[in-house]
């Protein structure tokens, strides 16, 4: 569960994001780019979704503003109709996806766990652990995402991480996953439980290393 902030002027809008991110994730919403750029600096977000549309372009001015600040926090903006044109201005300025609006709840989760991987991966960092592994039995909840597994890579591949560091002292066991895919794209091959269950379990091709696998490998 990641603390998310989404910045969107259209309560609509803003309210369809935040009940599409609530089920697994800690939401705050506000409605304009100043009151955004104040609770990102205030609240540490681990992800911000921002609206982008032809007239208001929150989402080209907060990673303008999050460049000149040298702040990095992964950013997934939502271009609102008429707003195609400016995908590439927001990819370039280092945007981790651009979604169009109206948004499938299922295609914003995997944004977000893709988007958070990213982030891990970049940082040489594991992600917390969910509430929702300290909450359950480790060992039924990998049973359940073997059995829920859709891409081939990952079949029977999930397994309960403990790994031992310092003086014999050994992790919090949690959920996890050693991407062959992965590790021949030159990424690091361990996910954890959001994307197995958000990626992995429901629509591989979502994946970059299954997509750039599927390119060299064509069915």
């Amino acid at each position: 569960m990641a603390r998310i902030l989404i910045i969107h002027g259209d309560r609509s809008a803003r309210k369809a994001l935040e009940a599409a991110a609530s089920p697994h994730h800690e939401v705050q919403s506000v409605s304009d780019l100043s009151k955004g750029i104040g609770a990102i600096n205030k609240q540490r977000p681990r992800l911000v979704i921002v609206g982008l549309d032809v007239h208001k372009k929150d989402g080209l001015e907060l990673l303008r503003a999050m460049k000149r600040s040298h702040v990095s926090v992964p950013t997934i903006v939502i271009g609102m109709a008429g707003s195609g044109l400016m995908q590439p201005a927001v990819m370039k300025l280092g945007a981790s996806a651009f979604i169009e609006y109206p948004v499938e709840p299922a295609v914003l989760e995997q944004a977000i766990s893709r988007a958070l991987q990213t982030d891990v991966d970049a940082r040489g960092q594991q992600p917390p652990i969910t509430p929702e592994e300290a909450e359950a039995n480790l060992t039924e909840l990998e049973a359940e995402l073997n059995r829920r597994m859709k891409c081939v890579a990952g079949k029977n591949q999930v397994y309960i991480q403990s790994l031992i560091v310092g003086q014999l002292r050994k992790t919090r066991p949690r959920i996890s996953l050693k991407c062959p895919l992965r590790a021949e794209h030159g990424d690091p091959p361990n996910v954890y439980y959001e994307y197995i269950r958000d990626v992995c379990c429901v629509d591989p091709s979502a994946c970059p290393a299954w997509q750039t696998f599927r390119a060299k490998h064509p069915a």
